[in-house]
This record gives C-alpha cells, structure tokens and sequence, in this order.
C-alpha cells in the first residue's frame, strides 16, 4: 500500500472493481421488464394480434415455457367472433387452432402432443395460467 501524506490509495482498486461488477451487470438490464425474455421474435405475433379480426372484447398473447406463443381473442361478430391458436416458434408454426366459423366450431392440431395441453388452455382462458399450472410459465405478451 502506497501513501501520500498518510492517506492510503487503496480506495482506486476498489472502484475498479465496482465499476467492473456493474459493466457486468449491464446487459441484464437491458430491454422492456415487462417483457418476456425470449429466443423467439414476438414482433410478427404482436403484428397479427395488433391487426386481428374480431377483437373487441378480448386480444391476447401469451408465452409458454419460452417456446410457444398463445393467441386468445374474441368480439362481437357475426363470424369468427373467438379464436384461439398455439403457435411454435414462428406465426407459420401454428400447431393447435380452435375458432368460430359460418359452419360452428372448429378445432385442429397440426401435432398431436399439443392436442392435451391446449384443450386444457381454452378451457381455463379465465385463469392466469391458462389452466397448465406450476409445471409450466405463462407468461403475458404486452403489445
């Protein structure tokens, strides 16, 4: 240790060392905190529930387990009043859909290991987690 006029320099390391911690920190900070943290690209889901028909009373998105995106909404329509639809990874990826049409309801799923989970998450649309419980996270996607 070094010191002028009795005082001890020791103090310089130690601001380095916090400034070095905090720059570390930095990055975690970044973003929206109300937004999920994803490896998947919400924008395009944003965009069709932004644009979607029949939505006045309802329009939502969910994250599930940080890979699937869920689709709820549903309005005062003669056709198409609801819709739900589970996507994968990308807007083309719609694995599960279940929607009002002219000839009443409909229900599909692309991939049959989904076909559980979402009958489960249209039949608990008022829970906050859709019904899956602890097992999974549910996540609401602000837009």
């Amino acid at each position: 240790m070094h010191t002028t006029n009795g005082q001890s320099r020791t103090h310089a390391p130690n601001l380095i060392v916090l400034l070095s911690a905090a720059l570390l920190l930095l990055p975690s900070c970044r973003g929206n905190p109300t937004e999920p943290r994803t490896e998947i690209d919400l924008t395009p889901f944003k965009a069709i529930a932004r644009g979607g028909p029949c939505t006045n009373i309802r329009n939502r998105l969910f994250l599930i387990d940080g890979q699937l995106v869920f689709w709820d909404r549903a309005g005062n329509c003669s056709d198409a009043a609801y819709g739900e639809t589970l996507f994968g990874s990308t807007i083309n990826d719609a694995l599960c859909s279940f929607h009002d049409s002219i000839a009443g309801p409909i229900k599909t799923c692309q991939d049959d290991r989904y076909q559980g989970m979402f009958d489960t998450m249209i039949a608990n649309l008022d829970k906050p987690d859709l019904g899956l419980g602890p097992r999974h996270k549910v996540q609401p996607i602000p837009f």
